[in-house]
């Protein structure tokens, strides 16, 4: 099990104090219209059919709903591996997508960043094993390192890349907070 180095980072009320903005609210604002524009191009054989990763995908999920144009229906489920926790441990399912949702229906999960894409993998896993007729994954942040998925598992869809820090805001969290900030920001 990987050690929780959270000690490491500021107390969660003085964390803004030691926070870096490394993308502004305008930027992330411009990166979910793009990503709403991309989507709105595709081409879907029925309503697309789209999953709200829990907790990190919310805020994003929010944002880039009111800027579709195609038919969704909007459903969520949650799966984590990090909790309160500032690392990632092994994958728990909170909610499990049915196949009911899924089987021969166009697919999108919605979530907050791909670093390692262990959970977001481990997520579209499941939801191709109830036979969807397309799967697709949109993130509002991809974390520039080498730690990706060795399968080459990526998503469609990213509206920003990062740097390798610790970031939070826009639906990701320092210590389960600060999740509202409409900016990214780094420590």
């Amino acid at each position: 099990m990987a050690k929780d180095n959270s000690s490491h980072f500021p107390q969660p009320d003085q964390v803004l104090n030691h926070a870096e903005v490394i993308v502004s609210e305008q930027d992330v604002d411009n990166a979910i219209s793009k990503l709403a524009e991309q989507i709105n191009s595709q081409h879907y054989s029925a309503p697309l059919q789209i999953f709200c990763i829990m907790n990190g995908g919310l805020y994003f999920a929010g944002q880039l709903l009111r800027l579709l144009t195609i038919p969704v229906t909007v459903n969520y489920l949650h799966a984590t591996r990090y909790g309160d926790k500032t690392q990632g441990q092994e994958l728990q399912w909170l909610v499990k997508p049915k196949a009911e949702d899924i089987h021969n229906q166009p697919i999108m999960l919605l979530d907050d960043i791909f670093d390692e894409g262990i959970t977001l993998e481990a997520i579209a896993k499941e939801c191709e094993a109830f036979k969807p007729s397309s799967l697709q994954c949109a993130v509002l942040v991809d974390k520039n390192h080498q730690r990706k998925p060795e399968s080459g598992f990526k998503p469609e869809f990213v509206g920003l890349s990062v740097p390798d820090r610790y970031i939070f805001g826009c639906g990701m969290d320092y210590k389960g907070l600060w999740r509202n900030l409409p900016a990214i920001y780094a420590i």
